[in-house]
């Protein structure tokens, strides 16, 4: 679920040092059944807070979810039919995202010589799941796809092709929630780098940032085997994507593809995207930021890099109500580990994204040589909190825990107690029908939503 208040507390994140102290919860257990493949965890919350975890087996093509209610993560709920395959292995697979009451999650298959994209979606809050929707059929191959679903519960769905002559594009299409069967409908795909110089990295999937005013597609782009990060804007009046920008200073000359694309999000007219740069080796993680307003880059920073670090890898970003959270892969030392770091404060018009020191999401005693391997991470924000999901690959257990600030109420259930007391229209009228509404919480707080339908 995603939160308007969020716009308005980041930029006092942006004009001034932040004494922020964040620590973490205690590790849950999600869950430790190796018959269940245990591959690949993403994190989402569900509208009251609460998380919902997906995971997938890898090679019996299973994918399940589980959603934490009364203290503990309950049973997983497997949500895939029997005859369906899917692209999957530790570092991609099957996408997930939500708001409000709805979620949707893509994947995607190749069958008798035809690519497929596939969209599974729920509507009660994960309660219980569709089964797979086609929506896409290629002759292509389709390197990946990603799905978003934004405020007004829009389903923003991404995927790469690739064709035998080496032709690659990058494809966005809108779709929404529907009474009608099967529940979803998708119309204007469109080559989000059409207008641009280049062309998209062959094996590198883009992502999807959005606000209220913007929809962005951040892809890696290949001009003479510089492959820097850019950036599209879509243009609602021509349903269109306008030409690329830059959003990476690096100027990175790779002869072949580095397989990892940007992860993005829109907050207060700025961009922020991470990435794992090429420029130096190892590789490190980065952040770059993209000034909407003014047209103009301002700034990019390595995340945090040190002696004994390693190659950093498969970022992922994040914000709560106040601050910005990127975490990431690394075989720092001796083991593999997945760590985060806070966006800590930024000088309007300067050079650099200063971030805090990063962490170890596992606690894993730095520097050891008996230290198990986390292997993946997923992030995201929801009021004061950071959620993470994260795998133990040496014993096979996906665990859970947050990431707050400990000047604010730093239980756990500080972020479950919050209740849906009733839902009014614009004047003020009990409302449960399509249109504009706003939600009115037992703590005081509102939120404005647009519902499609009901």
């Amino acid at each position: 679920m995603k939160h308007l208040i969020g716009f308005l507390l980041l930029p006092i994140m942006l004009i001034c040092q932040n004494n922020n102290s964040y620590t973490f919860s205690e590790p849950i257990i999600v869950n430790n059944n190796p018959d269940l493949g245990l591959s690949r965890p993403q994190i989402i919350t569900q509208n009251n807070g609460n998380p919902l975890i997906m995971w997938t087996s890898i090679d019996e093509k299973k994918i399940y979810v589980s959603r934490y209610v009364n203290g503990e993560f309950n049973e997983p709920l497997l949500i895939s039919t029997p005859d369906l395959t899917f692209y999957g292995n530790q570092n991609y697979g099957p996408e997930i995202d939500s708001n409000d009451d709805y979620i949707a999650i893509v994947l995607h298959n190749s069958i008798d010589n035809q690519n497929n994209i596939y969209v599974i979606y729920s509507t009660n809050n994960g309660e219980s799941f569709s089964d797979p929707i086609k929506i896409i059929e290629e002759e292509a191959m389709i390197e990946g796809a990603g799905i978003k679903i934004d405020p007004n519960n829009r389903i923003i769905l991404t995927y790469e092709t690739l064709t035998d002559d080496g032709e690659v594009k990058q494809m966005v299409g809108f779709g929404e929630f529907t009474l009608l069967d099967p529940g979803i409908n998708f119309t204007n795909f469109t080559i989000a780098n059409l207008n641009t110089e280049g062309v998209p990295c062959e094996c590198c999937l883009g992502d999807i940032a959005y606000s209220n005013d913007n929809v962005v597609f951040t892809y890696r782009n290949n001009i003479d085997n510089i492959r820097n990060m850019y950036a599209c804007t879509y243009n609602n009046e021509k349903q269109i994507f306008n030409a690329g920008f830059s959003i990476d200073n690096y100027n990175q000359s790779l002869s072949v593809c580095p397989t990892e694309g940007p992860r993005s999000l829109i907050l207060n007219n700025y961009l922020f995207t991470t990435f794992k740069s090429y420029a130096y080796s190892p590789a490190r993680i980065n952040v770059s930021m993209y000034d909407f307003i003014n047209e103009g880059f301002q700034a990019q920073s390595t995340v945090d890099w040190g002696e004994g670090f390693g190659v950093q890898s498969l970022p992922k970003i994040a914000n709560n109500n106040s601050h910005i959270a990127v975490v990431w892969k690394e075989f720092r030392y001796y083991n593999i580990d997945v760590f985060i770091s806070i966006l800590n404060s930024y000088e309007p018009n300067g050079s650099n994204l200063e971030f805090t020191e990063s962490n170890s999401i596992s606690s894993s005693e730095p520097n050891s040589q008996q230290a198990e391997d986390f292997i993946n991470v997923d992030i995201c924000g929801y009021d004061n909190y950071f959620h993470i999901t994260y795998l133990d690959y040496n014993n096979r257990v996906i665990y859970y825990r947050t990431y707050f600030q400990e000047n604010i109420n730093n239980s756990f259930e500080y972020n479950t107690i919050k209740t849906k007391v009733k839902t009014i229209d614009l004047l003020g009228r009990d409302s449960q029908n399509k249109g504009f509404n706003i939600d009115i919480y037992n703590d005081g707080s509102i939120e404005k939503k647009y519902i499609i339908h009901k």
